[in-house]
């Protein structure tokens, strides 16, 4: 009987812990979806342009778990933005933008800035956007 009560508490206390892991991932990535988002307003005048935005990542165990990526249309875009610097501000933007909205520095330091092209994730997975970001 003592080991039954015991394997009900277990429960409840894992129970407990996914309910407070799921409040703090919606948390976290509300706090990374507007970051991006005040990211975007930043550069929206620079030259190439993000063709789409998006983040994911288990940042409730841990906020070095985030993963931001930036796609451009085409290869010669993001080539473009590797020269002329637009890459590099992103990636300082994402994360002062994710640390001014509540993230961890720690983890805002730690988590990945990404890019890519969709003319990468055509020749990679044939555009299977799943396959190319699993």
């Amino acid at each position: 009987m003592a080991s039954r009560a015991l394997l009900m508490s277990d429960n409840k206390e894992y129970e407990q812990e996914l309910l407070g892991r799921d409040a703090r991932q919606k948390h976290l990535d509300a706090i990374a979806d507007a970051a991006m988002t005040r990211v975007m307003s930043a550069i929206a005048g620079r030259q190439p342009s993000v063709s789409s935005h998006f983040s994911y990542g288990a940042s409730a165990i841990h906020p070095r778990h985030l993963v931001t990526w930036y796609l451009f249309g085409t290869d010669a875009e993001w080539e473009t933005a590797k020269t002329n610097g637009l890459i590099a501000d992103i990636e300082r933007l994402t994360r002062a933008e994710l640390v001014i909205g509540g993230y961890s520095a720690e983890g805002a330091q730690q988590m990945m800035v990404c890019f890519t092209s969709d003319e990468d994730i055509q020749r990679e997975t044939g555009g299977d956007y799943w396959a190319y970001f699993k």
